[in-house]
């Protein structure tokens, strides 16, 4: 078959598998360093654990900074009101 005898058809099959047999270690060996990068369920739950601790005390900080705002503008209309009554003039 096409002029070659069965010793070189027997090389090129095994140079063949050669080849293939590199290319599925070079596979495996990226998946291994890759699953040895991954990050595992615990390391997940961790940093979401995190993400939420972060977001829980962003939104106490915004209701913080709502209260006290309502607070200050209280605390303003309280005094404008209080120099009308004693007849101060109240500049802003």
């Amino acid at each position: 078959m096409n002029g070659l005898s069965t010793d070189e058809r027997l090389d090129r099959i095994d140079t063949q598998l050669e080849k293939i047999s590199l290319a599925v270690i070079k596979g495996f060996d990226r998946i291994d360093k890759t699953l040895e990068t991954k990050a595992d369920t615990t390391d997940l739950r961790r940093a979401l654990g995190l993400l939420d601790a972060i977001v829980k005390r962003q939104e106490i900080s915004d209701d913080e900074r709502l209260v006290m705002s309502h607070q200050l503008t209280q605390l303003h209309e309280w005094v404008e009101e209080a120099a009308k009554r004693i007849d101060l003039k109240f500049t802003h």
